[in-house]
């Protein structure tokens, strides 16, 4: 049988699904078809990644699903460190935990099967689906499409996007190598298991030089616990976990009474590798999520990086199928492959740094180590991209940054800046009497002003939008439909006056 599509996507993980959302709003509205596949017989239930960052849930609140997840996750969950059966700590502090002027979304506990729940629920409203059990056997590209035999299928497709894994078919398919390290001395007993007696709003976590790290974390709207162990460095053939595995690392660390392992729903034993794809495109292929890069849990990155990397490249796609230029393509791998490579870095460090603790036998100094600015997600920009446009030095918020939130005032009733920039849209926001920026057709305009002077204004009642975007004169930007600024413009005569006025 042979079928058509515009856009073929190989896997049903998260990044798969992000990028089938993001897709399924512009099917709608430019007729851009797409399908998911995935060689998995159904959808994975190991939690895996259990963290998602603020700008993914910013990504995932513009595909419409943020509200789903809020209700299931956790956004604080304490850390309570032990010395065998005695608490050493009571933490108090969010394990992961940050709140800054522009930011909606403090990190947020959920697991990675929830997650990718909450997607293909969305993705079932659009009329779309998961074709399980379905495994690529054969890619054959071609000037003007890719064809895909799957299945027993062969599925044409003007564009195909590998999102299968760091062991995935499509990568191999196209002839993309791979590189990076294994830390063969980094090794981890994992589980989602279930335990009597243990209190369910903290996570528990024991670390000492004898023994390494156990950490037991809650996963929340679940009955699981996520169980995850240090293999001893000098261990050089570790066994494959068990449940009486994970009892004796339980004795072994902690000793507590009444405390018992009872079952698991999935064990692994999990290497480290951390490698990056030598490219992101082959002609009509993408690479995306693991299939492009494999990071250390370290910081909690890849289900975040894989689902960021769907969101910088549904739209371009979308937009290219609907006549752009094609070259906007060429900006998927610019953009997002130096991300992934700033992720891995930094992901590596901070599991030296937990390790190096670890040794030393302290979790409070693991845990710091574990976060920053950077885990968020919010400091990633695109300065360098050939699409975005020369920016001032003295600018709060430059071309290629992240355009931050804020809250405004209309005729309706509040609004937010986010509200304004949802969906497949570019967007024009004008500060003051500036005149919008250029931008693509049926662009919507949006004028800010710290005060009523037009039925069609917001308002800026508390200033948060001019100090949170840094605007001190009549302003105009033009922003992505991923939300990253595109340019940004000042009246240079006004800012000159604005600026003569301030240091009188």
């Amino acid at each position: 049988m042979r079928t058509t599509t515009d856009v073929l996507i190989i896997g049903g993980g998260p990044t798969g699904l992000a990028l089938a959302r993001d897709l399924a709003r512009d099917l709608a509205r430019r007729g851009i078809d797409h399908r998911v596949l995935d060689r998995a017989p159904g959808p994975s239930t190991a939690s895996r990644a259990k963290t998602v960052q603020p700008r993914t849930l910013e990504v995932l609140d513009d595909l419409g699903v943020v509200d789903r997840l809020l209700a299931q996750g956790a956004v604080h969950v304490p850390t309570r460190h032990y010395d065998r059966d005695q608490v050493r700590s009571e933490a108090l502090e969010a394990a992961i935990g940050m709140a800054a002027p522009g930011v909606p979304y403090a990190p947020l506990w959920l697991s990675q099967p929830l997650v990718e729940q909450a997607l293909r629920d969305r993705l079932a409203e659009d009329g779309g689906q998961v074709g399980w059990a379905t495994e690529v056997t054969g890619l054959v590209r071609y000037d003007d499409a890719v064809e895909v035999t799957a299945g027993g299928e062969v599925i044409r497709a003007r564009y195909v996007v590998g999102a299968d894994g760091g062991r995935g078919t499509v990568r191999r398919q196209v002839g993309v190598g791979m590189r990076g390290d294994s830390y063969a001395t980094h090794r981890w007993w994992l589980g989602d298991v279930r335990i009597t007696g243990l209190d369910r709003t903290c996570q528990h976590l024991w670390m000492s030089p004898e023994h390494g790290i156990l950490s037991i974390f809650p996963l929340p709207s679940t009955d699981l616990w996520q169980f995850q162990a240090s293999v001893p460095a000098d261990d050089a053939d570790p066994v494959q976990p068990n449940l009486a595995l994970f009892r004796d690392l339980l004795a072994a660390h902690a000793g507590l009474p009444g405390v018992t392992v009872d079952d698991a729903d999935w064990l692994s034993l999990y290497k480290i590798n951390v490698c990056l794809a030598d490219r992101y495109r082959v002609d009509r292929v993408f690479l995306a999520g693991d299939a492009a890069h494999i990071h250390s849990p370290a910081g909690g990155q890849g289900m975040n990086t894989g689902i960021q990397d769907s969101y910088n490249l549904g739209w371009k796609l979308a937009a290219v199928l609907a006549g752009a230029d094609a070259a906007l393509l060429d900006t998927y791998e610019a953009e997002r492959r130096p991300v992934a490579r700033a992720v891995l870095d930094d992901s590596t460090a901070r599991l030296h740094t937990v390790m190096d603790a670890a040794t030393q036998g302290d979790g409070s100094a693991a845990q710091r180590g574990l976060t920053g600015d950077f885990t968020t997600g919010l400091t990633i920009a695109y300065p360098d991209s050939p699409i975005t446009g020369s920016g001032s030095d003295g600018d709060l918020v430059r071309p290629g940054d992240r355009a931050p939130d804020a809250g405004l005032a209309a005729a309706g009733g509040p609004v937010r800046i986010f509200d304004l920039l949802r969906g497949p849209h570019w967007t024009v926001l004008t500060f003051g009497d500036a005149d919008p920026a250029p931008a693509p057709a049926g662009t919507p305009v949006y004028r800010i002003d710290r005060s009523a002077t037009g039925s069609d204004t917001l308002i800026d009642t508390t200033g948060d939008a001019h100090r949170t975007y840094g605007v001190e004169a009549p302003t105009s930007m033009l922003i992505r439909p991923d939300g990253y600024l595109a340019t940004r413009t000042t009246h240079a005569a006004d800012a000159a006056a604005a600026t003569s006025s301030s240091t009188r």
